[in-house]
């Protein structure tokens, strides 16, 4: 399955810039489209907050550069459009227009045109010329978790920007699909808000707090995640731990009930790990099999036994955006046209 290139012959032109937008042509890479990204003449800004997601997030796409507030350079994008299947925009509502990169304008062009518009707030309501990140958009859609946590922990995994890439992906394919049918092309608005405020209420907040469910630190001070959710599993903990008094208690074998008393759960999972190596959580786990695993660094990571065997970095300049999925795409160089 890993040279699975279903979008072979697809072609994608991509002005947007940093994660979002081109984490969804990415993954459009991935499954075999061409992708031209076009940046201004001062570049992706990713290149000067963060060089190696850069790397990533372009791989394998023709990168060239336009200058679209010239008419030249309108002309010469035009010109691309008109022969391309996709077409990827993430500025903010209204810019593209005075660009002359607009949908009305291309889809005068290319009738048959995928045009998807990524944009933080969307097209409509009052933020809509509002600057925004990640943050920003899990903040409004209630998907922080309390009190002030630090920053640096809040942006490891972004995941509002992952998410909307991932929409942008996904609608496009179903866009082409339609085509397929209909020759139309289709216009796509797409709003990281609505990725946020979605994958937010997917759970929601609930009274009490699951005991077994966190990052627990172990007796040679490495960190062990536990997250023990179902009522057999937890009856295989209590059985690991050695709880013969919560194993009796048949008050404990009810999810419910625990949550009320998930503090003092935590309380008891925190001392039970305290006392053991994280070799020792890690047999029982494998004993009793529980869901619990081990917390990697970056360099741990990359040499994990079970990441290692799904073969996601095949060497130092490839990897495997979709896993499995697709195709392997060499990471870009930090300025290539």
């Amino acid at each position: 399955m890993s040279d699975w290139t279903p979008l072979a012959g697809v072609k994608v032109i991509d002005l947007s810039q940093q994660l979002p937008g081109p984490f969804g042509t990415l993954l459009l890479r991935t499954l075999g489209a061409s992708v031209v990204k076009v940046e201004p003449p001062s570049g992706d800004h990713s290149l000067i907050v963060d060089p190696p997601l850069f790397e990533r997030m372009n791989s394998d796409k023709e990168i060239v550069t336009i200058d679209l507030k010239s008419d030249a350079g309108r002309e010469q994008l035009h010109e691309m459009v008109a022969d391309a299947d996709v077409f990827f925009e993430g500025m903010r509502p209204g810019v593209v227009k005075r660009l002359a990169a607009d949908w009305e304008t291309l889809s005068a062009i290319n009738p048959g045109l995928v045009y998807c518009s990524l944009s933080g707030f969307g097209p409509t309501g009052p933020l809509v010329e509002r600057a925004g990140h990640d943050l920003n958009f899990l903040a409004l859609a209630a998907g922080l978790p309390d009190g002030l946590p630090d920053s640096e922990g809040l942006i490891r995994v972004p995941w509002v920007d992952l998410a909307s890439g991932t929409n942008c992906a996904l609608a496009v394919v179903a866009a082409l699909m339609e085509r397929a049918t209909t020759g139309k092309g289709r216009h796509l608005e797409i709003a990281l808000l609505d990725a946020a405020t979605i994958w937010a209420s997917a759970k929601l907040p609930r009274e009490g707090s699951e005991g077994a469910y966190g990052v627990f630190e172990t007796a040679d001070r490495r960190r062990v995640v536990i997250a023990v959710l179902e009522d057999a599993m937890w009856t295989r903990m209590f059985a690991a731990l050695g709880w013969s008094d919560w194993a009796e208690d048949q008050r404990m074998t009810d999810h419910g009930y625990r949550r009320m008393r998930g503090d003092e759960v935590r309380t008891r999972v925190t001392e039970s790990i305290a006392a053991l190596t994280l070799a020792e959580v890690l047999e029982l786990a494998d004993q009793h099999d529980l869901a619990v695993t081990r917390v990697n660094d970056v360099d741990e990571a990359a040499v994990d036994p079970q990441i290692a065997a799904r073969d996601l970095f095949p060497d130092d300049e490839h990897w495997r955006p979709l896993g499995q999925i697709g195709q392997s795409v060499r990471r870009a160089s930090r300025r290539e046209s």
